[in-house]
């Protein structure tokens, strides 16, 4: 074999592994003490478009953010995840889309951007490991980081 063929062997292999679904990762350990989950609210397949009913939810977190003495000083993080189906880089994007839509939407209800980090795990922690593809895996998490 010529050089330019083996390179050509060598891409066309790589390329081929990157077809492949993307396999369930076992979750991490569950959040410490001092951290809780103020929020989950879930997305429709392929998509960011937050869900009917989710304003109802994001005004009162909001409200809750801003003047509830427990958590004005709190930190948070907004975890945006996917199932498992569809590519592992795509399903990276979509998860960081939908942690935006929530952070987006309560930047407009009056939340600091400084106290928001969005982030995106994908499909990397399952919600409903024994059905990957489960809707509920389809979510955004806001998570509480008290000072």
């Amino acid at each position: 074999m010529t050089l330019p063929r083996r390179f050509l062997l060598l891409a066309a292999l790589l390329l081929a592994g990157c077809q492949r679904q993307v396999q369930p990762v076992p979750a991490p350990p569950l959040p410490s003490a001092e951290t809780s989950v103020v929020l989950r609210t879930n997305f429709g397949f392929n998509s960011y478009r937050l869900p009917p009913g989710a304003a109802a939810e994001l005004d009162a977190l909001a409200q809750a953010m801003t003047t509830d003495p427990r958590l004005q000083s709190a930190q948070f993080e907004i975890n945006g995840h996917t199932d498992v189906t569809g590519r592992l880089g795509y399903n990276m994007g979509l998860s960081m889309l939908r942690a935006g839509a929530v952070v987006d939407a309560l930047i407009a209800r009056g939340v600091p951007a400084a106290r928001l980090r969005p982030q995106g795990f994908g499909p990397l922690q399952l919600l409903d490991a024994n059905d990957p593809r489960s809707g509920a895996n389809r979510r955004v998490e806001v998570v509480a980081h008290p000072m």
